[in-house]
């Protein structure tokens, strides 16, 4: 899975990380770096099984110490759905679930 993020607003470079969750399964948090204007592509390899028909499929970016409190950027929730034999993502509306709306910050796929 791909996901296309651009990185907005002034600041200081930083890093945050990203990671995901599907059922109950957690993958392992990428590092990604924080500069305004900044264009990336996370990239995550889920095993296929983990795609089961209307699981819901979490990826967070967090901004933090690893050991220390951490600031949630952006979270977007998708659910699986099958088409014929490949799985697909239907995005999901929980507006309480989703990152600062206000200018700046991280922006991914709408």
């Amino acid at each position: 899975m791909r996901v296309p993020i651009r990185i907005e607003g002034e600041g200081e470079r930083g890093e945050a990380t990203a990671d995901y969750r599907i059922g109950g399964f957690c993958g392992r948090g990428t590092t990604l770096t924080l500069q305004g204007g900044l264009h990336t592509i996370l990239r995550f390899r889920i095993p296929q099984e983990l795609f089961r028909d209307r699981e819901r499929l979490t990826v967070e970016i967090r901004a933090g110490a690893s050991d220390g409190p951490q600031t949630v950027l952006w979270t977007k929730r998708w659910e699986v759905a099958w088409r014929g034999t490949a799985p697909s993502l239907e995005p999901v509306a929980d507006l309480i679930q989703e990152g600062p709306a206000s200018p700046g910050g991280v922006q991914g796929p709408q």
